[in-house]
């Protein structure tokens, strides 16, 4: 994703396809009006919570309000890309490759930054969370439990559980996640 214009046009024809005012949009995600109007109008960089909150309460895919294309070969790179971010920069997301009901899963890089406490919202449409960490470390808690994840390990879980990524070290963890759809 270049800009974030093409999230605001998404939800905008999302919204539009569905016959919903932002009033219905805004009752059925918790999302303000105002907040939504402005993520319409690219005036305003949504957080992931409020892009997921969006995805859950409309019953869509996280994928459907972000810029992809299907071409084969076609190379990703961060560097081509803002993040979505959440907990103060803490974290950083990006989308490599969409959702795509062929594959059945999303595939996102992240940034968990020294001091990260993020809480994701479980993942309603989803079923899967496959984590990989490639740098660092941090501590995964799913519902009651906390796992310690270092460069090397990975876990799978019920991403419809409550879950939260925390950096206590002092570098960067690198984490791959893939996002799996029932």
């Amino acid at each position: 994703m270049n800009d974030f214009s093409a999230l605001g046009e998404k939800l905008k024809n999302t919204r539009n396809e569905m016959g919903l005012s932002l009033s219905e949009v805004s009752s059925m995600t918790g999302v303000s009006k105002t907040m939504l109007s402005q993520i319409e109008r690219s005036e305003s960089i949504p957080t992931i919570a409020t892009v997921w909150k969006i995805a859950n309460g409309l019953k869509i895919k996280f994928e459907t309000l972000l810029e992809y294309t299907n071409t084969l070969y076609d190379v990703k790179s961060i560097d081509n890309m803002i993040p979505l971010t959440d907990n103060d920069d803490h974290i950083l997301i990006y989308c490599i490759f969409p959702f795509s009901p062929i594959s059945g899963f999303e595939f996102f890089y992240g940034i968990i930054k020294p001091g990260c406490n993020y809480s994701a919202v479980h993942h309603k449409n989803s079923n899967t969370e496959y984590l990989l960490i490639s740098q660092g470390e941090i501590e995964l808690v799913v519902g009651t439990n906390t796992y310690h994840l270092k460069a090397g390990s990975a876990i799978a879980f019920d991403s419809r559980e409550d879950h939260k990524y925390i950096n206590n070290s002092e570098v960067d963890a690198i984490a791959h996640f893939i996002i799996s759809y029932k």
